[in-house]
Protein backbone atom coordinates (compact mmCIF):
# COMPACT_ATOMS: atom_id res chain seq x y z
CA UNK A 1 0.00 0.00 0.00
CA UNK A 2 1.09 3.54 -0.66
CA UNK A 3 1.76 5.78 2.29
CA UNK A 4 -1.11 7.99 3.34
CA UNK A 5 -0.13 11.67 3.09
CA UNK A 6 -0.23 13.74 6.26
CA UNK A 7 -3.58 15.40 6.88
CA UNK A 8 -3.96 18.79 5.28
CA UNK A 9 -4.89 21.81 7.33
CA UNK A 10 -7.45 22.69 4.66
CA UNK A 11 -5.54 25.80 3.62
CA UNK A 12 -2.97 25.57 0.80
CA UNK A 13 0.59 26.53 1.73
CA UNK A 14 1.78 30.03 0.98
CA UNK A 15 3.08 30.29 -2.58
CA UNK A 16 0.91 27.46 -3.92
CA UNK A 17 -0.32 28.01 -7.51
CA UNK A 18 -3.75 29.61 -7.74
CA UNK A 19 -6.55 27.18 -8.67
CA UNK A 20 -6.95 27.12 -12.42
CA UNK A 21 -9.67 25.13 -14.21
CA UNK A 22 -7.80 25.48 -17.48
CA UNK A 23 -4.66 23.93 -16.04
CA UNK A 24 -6.68 21.17 -14.36
CA UNK A 25 -8.56 20.28 -17.56
CA UNK A 26 -5.40 20.48 -19.66
CA UNK A 27 -3.72 18.09 -17.23
CA UNK A 28 -6.75 15.82 -17.33
CA UNK A 29 -6.70 15.76 -21.13
CA UNK A 30 -3.00 14.93 -21.30
CA UNK A 31 -3.40 12.11 -18.79
CA UNK A 32 -6.48 10.83 -20.60
CA UNK A 33 -4.47 10.56 -23.81
CA UNK A 34 -1.81 8.64 -21.89
CA UNK A 35 -4.16 6.30 -20.03
CA UNK A 36 -7.30 6.29 -22.20
CA UNK A 37 -7.72 2.50 -22.14
CA UNK A 38 -7.81 1.90 -18.38
CA UNK A 39 -9.67 5.15 -17.64
CA UNK A 40 -12.44 4.26 -20.08
CA UNK A 41 -12.57 0.69 -18.75
CA UNK A 42 -13.00 1.96 -15.20
CA UNK A 43 -16.10 3.85 -16.35
CA UNK A 44 -17.51 1.28 -18.78
CA UNK A 45 -17.29 -1.92 -16.71
CA UNK A 46 -19.53 -0.78 -13.81
CA UNK A 47 -21.92 0.84 -16.31
CA UNK A 48 -22.33 -2.42 -18.20
CA UNK A 49 -22.92 -4.31 -14.95
CA UNK A 50 -25.55 -1.76 -13.95
CA UNK A 51 -27.32 -2.20 -17.29
CA UNK A 52 -27.38 -5.98 -16.85
CA UNK A 53 -28.70 -5.74 -13.27
CA UNK A 54 -31.34 -3.19 -14.24
CA UNK A 55 -32.48 -5.36 -17.15
CA UNK A 56 -32.76 -8.42 -14.89
CA UNK A 57 -34.69 -6.42 -12.31
CA UNK A 58 -37.16 -5.10 -14.88
CA UNK A 59 -37.64 -7.95 -17.32
CA UNK A 60 -36.58 -11.22 -15.67
CA UNK A 61 -37.37 -11.12 -11.96
CA UNK A 62 -41.06 -11.00 -11.13
CA UNK A 63 -42.44 -9.07 -8.19
CA UNK A 64 -41.51 -5.98 -6.21
CA UNK A 65 -39.05 -7.75 -3.90
CA UNK A 66 -36.95 -9.08 -6.77
CA UNK A 67 -37.03 -5.73 -8.53
CA UNK A 68 -36.00 -3.94 -5.33
CA UNK A 69 -33.10 -6.33 -4.68
CA UNK A 70 -31.66 -5.78 -8.16
CA UNK A 71 -32.23 -2.05 -7.86
CA UNK A 72 -30.18 -2.00 -4.65
CA UNK A 73 -27.45 -4.08 -6.31
CA UNK A 74 -27.37 -1.63 -9.21
CA UNK A 75 -27.11 1.26 -6.76
CA UNK A 76 -24.15 -0.39 -4.99
CA UNK A 77 -22.44 -0.90 -8.34
CA UNK A 78 -22.89 2.82 -8.95
CA UNK A 79 -21.13 3.54 -5.67
CA UNK A 80 -18.38 1.14 -6.75
CA UNK A 81 -18.07 3.04 -10.04
CA UNK A 82 -17.53 6.29 -8.14
CA UNK A 83 -14.82 4.69 -6.04
CA UNK A 84 -13.09 3.50 -9.19
CA UNK A 85 -12.91 6.85 -10.95
CA UNK A 86 -11.95 8.82 -7.82
CA UNK A 87 -9.20 6.29 -7.12
CA UNK A 88 -8.07 6.52 -10.74
CA UNK A 89 -7.71 10.29 -10.48
CA UNK A 90 -5.59 9.91 -7.36
CA UNK A 91 -3.41 7.25 -9.02
CA UNK A 92 -2.77 9.39 -12.09
CA UNK A 93 -1.88 12.49 -10.07
CA UNK A 94 0.41 10.31 -7.96
CA UNK A 95 2.28 9.25 -11.09
CA UNK A 96 0.81 5.75 -11.31
CA UNK A 97 -0.98 4.10 -14.21
CA UNK A 98 -4.68 3.50 -13.38
CA UNK A 99 -5.09 -0.12 -12.34
CA UNK A 100 -8.51 -1.77 -12.61
CA UNK A 101 -8.03 -4.00 -9.58
CA UNK A 102 -6.76 -1.28 -7.27
CA UNK A 103 -9.27 1.30 -8.50
CA UNK A 104 -12.16 -0.76 -7.19
CA UNK A 105 -10.47 -1.76 -3.93
CA UNK A 106 -10.85 -0.34 -0.43
CA UNK A 107 -10.74 -1.66 3.11
CA UNK A 108 -13.57 0.71 4.11
CA UNK A 109 -16.52 -0.64 2.12
CA UNK A 110 -19.21 0.21 4.64
CA UNK A 111 -17.88 3.72 5.16
CA UNK A 112 -17.51 4.23 1.41
CA UNK A 113 -21.07 3.16 0.62
CA UNK A 114 -22.36 5.54 3.31
CA UNK A 115 -20.18 8.36 1.98
CA UNK A 116 -21.14 7.73 -1.65
CA UNK A 117 -24.83 7.65 -0.75
CA UNK A 118 -24.71 10.96 1.14
CA UNK A 119 -22.49 12.68 -1.43
CA UNK A 120 -24.63 11.40 -4.30
CA UNK A 121 -27.78 12.56 -2.48
CA UNK A 122 -26.29 16.03 -2.06
CA UNK A 123 -25.45 16.27 -5.76
CA UNK A 124 -28.81 14.78 -6.73
CA UNK A 125 -30.78 17.27 -4.65
CA UNK A 126 -28.68 20.06 -6.11
CA UNK A 127 -29.47 18.81 -9.62
CA UNK A 128 -33.18 19.40 -8.96
CA UNK A 129 -32.47 23.12 -9.16
CA UNK A 130 -32.02 23.21 -12.94
CA UNK A 131 -28.71 21.38 -12.57
CA UNK A 132 -27.02 24.50 -11.23
CA UNK A 133 -27.32 23.32 -7.65
CA UNK A 134 -25.29 20.21 -8.45
CA UNK A 135 -22.44 22.41 -9.67
CA UNK A 136 -22.65 24.47 -6.49
CA UNK A 137 -22.43 21.31 -4.38
CA UNK A 138 -19.38 20.14 -6.33
CA UNK A 139 -17.82 23.60 -6.16
CA UNK A 140 -17.73 23.47 -2.35
CA UNK A 141 -17.79 19.77 -1.51
CA UNK A 142 -16.10 18.27 -4.60
CA UNK A 143 -12.84 17.64 -2.76
CA UNK A 144 -14.55 15.51 -0.12
CA UNK A 145 -14.20 12.17 -1.97
CA UNK A 146 -10.47 12.77 -2.38
CA UNK A 147 -10.07 13.63 1.31
CA UNK A 148 -12.09 10.52 2.20
CA UNK A 149 -9.97 8.19 0.06
CA UNK A 150 -6.54 9.82 0.08
CA UNK A 151 -6.42 10.95 3.70
CA UNK A 152 -8.81 8.30 5.03
CA UNK A 153 -11.15 10.80 6.64
CA UNK A 154 -14.67 9.98 7.77
CA UNK A 155 -17.80 11.31 6.10
CA UNK A 156 -18.24 14.39 8.27
CA UNK A 157 -14.55 15.28 8.35
CA UNK A 158 -14.16 14.93 4.56
CA UNK A 159 -17.16 17.17 3.86
CA UNK A 160 -16.05 19.72 6.45
CA UNK A 161 -12.48 19.78 5.17
CA UNK A 162 -13.63 20.22 1.59
CA UNK A 163 -15.85 23.15 2.58
CA UNK A 164 -13.04 24.69 4.62
CA UNK A 165 -10.56 24.33 1.78
CA UNK A 166 -12.82 25.72 -0.94
CA UNK A 167 -14.01 28.63 1.17
CA UNK A 168 -10.45 29.60 2.12
CA UNK A 169 -8.96 29.28 -1.37
CA UNK A 170 -9.95 32.01 -3.78
CA UNK A 171 -10.91 30.67 -7.19
CA UNK A 172 -11.10 27.02 -6.11
CA UNK A 173 -14.92 26.72 -6.08
CA UNK A 174 -15.10 28.20 -9.58
CA UNK A 175 -12.34 25.87 -10.82
CA UNK A 176 -14.11 22.82 -9.38
CA UNK A 177 -17.47 23.92 -10.79
CA UNK A 178 -16.07 24.50 -14.27
CA UNK A 179 -14.25 21.16 -14.18
CA UNK A 180 -17.49 19.40 -13.23
CA UNK A 181 -19.35 21.25 -16.00
CA UNK A 182 -16.90 19.95 -18.58
CA UNK A 183 -17.45 16.45 -17.22
CA UNK A 184 -21.20 16.82 -17.76
CA UNK A 185 -20.80 18.01 -21.36
CA UNK A 186 -20.47 14.38 -22.46
CA UNK A 187 -24.25 14.07 -22.05
CA UNK A 188 -24.78 16.17 -25.20
CA UNK A 189 -23.06 13.52 -27.34
CA UNK A 190 -25.56 10.73 -26.66
CA UNK A 191 -23.67 9.84 -23.47
CA UNK A 192 -20.72 8.49 -25.47
CA UNK A 193 -18.85 11.72 -24.86
CA UNK A 194 -18.84 10.89 -21.15
CA UNK A 195 -16.13 8.32 -21.86
CA UNK A 196 -13.86 11.27 -22.55
CA UNK A 197 -15.24 14.12 -20.46
CA UNK A 198 -15.67 12.19 -17.20
CA UNK A 199 -12.06 10.94 -16.94
CA UNK A 200 -10.78 14.42 -17.82
CA UNK A 201 -12.99 16.00 -15.14
CA UNK A 202 -12.19 13.51 -12.39
CA UNK A 203 -8.45 13.64 -13.04
CA UNK A 204 -8.71 17.43 -13.24
CA UNK A 205 -10.47 17.53 -9.87
CA UNK A 206 -7.77 15.29 -8.37
CA UNK A 207 -5.23 17.77 -9.77
CA UNK A 208 -7.02 20.62 -7.98
CA UNK A 209 -7.16 18.55 -4.78
CA UNK A 210 -3.40 17.90 -4.87
CA UNK A 211 -2.67 21.58 -5.50
CA UNK A 212 -5.08 22.74 -2.79
CA UNK A 213 -3.47 20.47 -0.21
CA UNK A 214 0.09 21.37 -1.16
CA UNK A 215 0.92 17.95 -2.61
CA UNK A 216 3.05 17.28 -5.65
CA UNK A 217 1.22 16.51 -8.88
CA UNK A 218 2.92 13.95 -11.10
CA UNK A 219 3.62 15.19 -14.61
Amino acid sequence: MTDVPPPSSGVPPSGSPAPDAGAALSYGWEQFKRYAGPLIAIIVLPALLQIVLSAIGQFVVRGFVGFFVFWVLSLLVGFLAQLGIFNAGLMVTRGEAPDLGRAFTTDRWGEWFAFAFVFGLMVGVGALFCGVGALVVVAFFGLAPYYFIDQRMGLGDALSRSLETTRSTAGLPLALGLTALVGMLGFVACYVGLLVTLPIAYVGAAFLYRRATGQEVAS
